[in-house]
């Protein structure tokens, strides 16, 4: 008979554990851990203002070894997307769980103290950021305007994107399943759910998990928040699914670079679409240093200059250009256009209006760089005309 109570008791321990770990845990996910789960839910109800919720699911996210400052992190990065008030209430009930479970004698983990983050390149951190997450190639200086568009876009990048993404609580995928939970509970904002959706799986998590993410929304926040995701969600699998289509041929094209591009040692890189608004004729570009001093090699085909623009800097500032093969031109505003050979550089001072491109009858290829300035951007104005072009000799 005392064997028959053990057996019962362990039984009943089973139980009562299985139960503990539902808690969190939505049948059927298999892809998304108990941890990600709790960033899931959490990161809804802090959105969405349901604060009830928010308090029960950060409670059994801790039981699931979430850690505080991990969930603290989720409410902190909340503000950038639901506001302070959702945020600084989210922090609020983070703490009342805190001495909740203190109070009754409840493991809790604090985990990882965050980390200094850099202070110094902050919007160049955060532009890299950013086209790391949504696959794009910007390459723009910190804008010197204080409009309202270009403060936006400052603190999009020095301080959302760096001074908070660069923390090392999260990892990136885990912040952006933190992301897309808030947007897709918030229910108005689908243009950055979808950005985030994208960048989510750009991020590293597969399409498995994001399926998973809906089913969690469904099961544990609500069929609203849930359908706001799987809609969205279908959407952007949809444009993968599509454009995984002309991949091939892209493919293709990037291998098709005329053998006449190969005018230097340097690579000749990929087609220059990312700036291709900018210039007349096929350019393309190569990173060649990332760190430290960035510079690229670009190649332009026979006849392809790119648009009059300016280098824009408070103090230093400027570009410079080293010719690496063919023939090329650079002309400053005012001033007759000067031939670019091989070995030769030339500097544009910043704030002097210019191009540069290749001779009609010749490809060109130049290395260029950014001369370290303060308060630098670019400002891209009207194309170098036939007429202006094809006086040249």
């Amino acid at each position: 008979m005392k064997h028959s109570f053990v057996i019962l008791g362990t039984f009943i321990m089973g139980i009562t554990m299985a139960n503990a770990a539902s808690k969190i845990a939505v049948k059927n996910v298999t892809a998304l851990s108990e941890k990600e789960q709790g960033i899931v839910q959490i990161a809804a109800f802090a959105a969405n203002g349901n604060l009830e919720k928010l308090k029960t699911a950060i409670d059994n996210s801790l039981d699931a070894e979430l850690t505080v400052n991990e969930a603290g992190e989720v409410f902190l990065q909340l503000y950038a997307y639901a506001g302070f008030p959702r945020s600084l209430n989210a922090q609020n009930t983070l703490s009342q769980v805190i001495k909740d479970r203190e109070a009754k004698n409840k493991k809790t983990i604090f985990g990882v103290t965050p980390e200094k983050v850099p202070s110094e390149n902050r919007y160049d951190i955060g532009r890299d950021q950013i086209n790391k997450l949504f696959g794009y190639n910007a390459t723009q200086s910190r804008p010197t305007d204080m409009g309202y568009a270009a403060t936006t876009d400052v603190f999009l990048k020095e301080h959302l994107f760096s001074d908070i993404f660069q923390r090392n609580n999260l990892s990136p995928q885990e912040r952006e399943l933190a992301t897309v939970s808030m947007l897709s509970a918030l229910l108005t904002v689908n243009p950055q759910l979808k950005s985030h959706m994208r960048g989510a799986m750009l991020a590293g998590n597969s399409e498995a998990k994001m399926n998973d993410l809906v089913k969690v929304l469904n099961a544990r926040v609500g069929k609203k928040e849930g359908k706001n995701a799987q809609k969205i969600l279908a959407e952007v699998l949809k444009e993968q699914k599509e454009a995984a289509k002309t991949q091939p041929a892209q493919a293709e094209e990037a291998k098709a670079i005329p053998d006449a591009a190969k005018v230097s040692a340097f690579p000749v890189g990929q087609p220059n679409d990312a700036y291709a608004k900018y210039f007349i004729g096929k350019s393309y570009l190569a990173r060649i240093i990332v760190d430290g001093l960035p510079m690229s090699n670009v190649t332009f085909e026979p006849g392809c200059r790119n648009n009059w623009h300016i280098h824009h800097a408070k103090k230093g500032g400027g570009q410079m250009l080293i010719a690496v093969g063919g023939r090329g031109w650079v002309q400053e505003w005012g001033k007759p256009a000067k031939e670019l050979l091989p070995g030769e550089a030339y500097y544009i001072p910043a704030g002097v209006k210019h191009w540069h491109g290749a001779q009609k009858d010749s490809w060109f290829a130049h290395l260029a760089f950014e001369v370290p300035g303060e308060e630098t951007s670019n400002e891209w104005l009207e194309p170098v005309t036939d007429k202006e072009y094809l006086k040249l000799k």
